[in-house]
């Protein structure tokens, strides 16, 4: 009869002990943003902004990464992302275009240390001493391989190329994959090589991204053959040169 009495209590015990050890693990599987990789330096006023992650997004909304504060930037105006064969840029549909050492881009562009950027009729120089145009004027055949790869969609079987290291999902139409569903954020999650490899990246979505049924914190690395679910959508991740790494193994 004391047992229980007391059962309540254990049980409580037993629950906060699980919602911590859920904590850290959600803790210590987010990458953490680390020392900035790359800075943009308005010219205008000096003002430096701080670029942390693989795949930074610039604009006036709030859910940008980096907000500015011109009128003629777009709620959604660029992303900045961090790949193997360097830095790139992309314009996503901004209203009045993105530009790089004065010519703009229509699509994803390499950076290099010192280019100027203009987003909404602001001059940005882009710093990155680790990205010297000298030292990196092309990719090696070896790592265009490596950052190619595919998404399939396991409800229709419709393959999706990965071009240029990065893929992206969402609900809106800019998106690489569109998914024509109001439970599906509009910029849901993207899948980029980056340093360390393959990941998925949350693009701090509604519904969130799971990978092999395990919820994704930030960001999660993914491997051949791996399921992302986006919602109730489910795509196989296969990585291009995945047969070649096995083959490689075995040899």
């Amino acid at each position: 009869m004391k047992l229980l009495l007391y059962l309540p209590q254990i049980l409580l015990s037993i629950m906060a002990v699980f919602i911590i050890v859920r904590l850290f693990v959600s803790l210590f599987s987010m990458r953490p943003a680390g020392r900035p990789k790359a800075v943009l330096i308005n010219r205008n006023n000096g003002k430096k902004l701080a670029i942390s992650t693989y795949e930074t997004s610039i604009g006036r909304g709030r859910s940008s990464d980096i907000q500015l504060a011109s009128s003629l930037a777009s709620r959604s105006h660029a992303v900045i992302s961090r790949r193997k064969q360097g830095w790139f840029i992309t314009d996503t549909e901004s209203k009045t275009g993105t530009f790089v050492n004065g010519a703009q881009i229509n699509e994803p562009t390499r950076l290099y240390h010192d280019d100027l950027i203009s987003i909404g009729g602001v001059d940005y120089t882009f710093v990155a001493p680790h990205a010297r145009r000298d030292d990196a004027e092309s990719s090696s055949e070896s790592t265009a391989t490596a950052t190619g790869g595919y998404i399939i969609n396991l409800a229709t079987n419709y393959e999706y190329p990965i071009k240029n290291g990065s893929i992206s999902i969402g609900r809106g139409k800019e998106n690489d994959i569109a998914i024509d569903d109001p439970t599906v954020s509009r910029k849901h999650a993207s899948v980029i090589y980056t340093d360390e490899g393959w990941c998925v990246v949350d693009k701090d979505s509604r519904a969130g991204v799971g990978v092999n049924g395990y919820k994704v914190h930030g960001s999660q690395p993914i491997e051949d053959g791996d399921t992302i679910m986006i919602n109730t959508h489910s795509f196989v991740f296969k990585e291009a040169n995945a047969k070649r790494k096995r083959r490689g193994a075995r040899g």
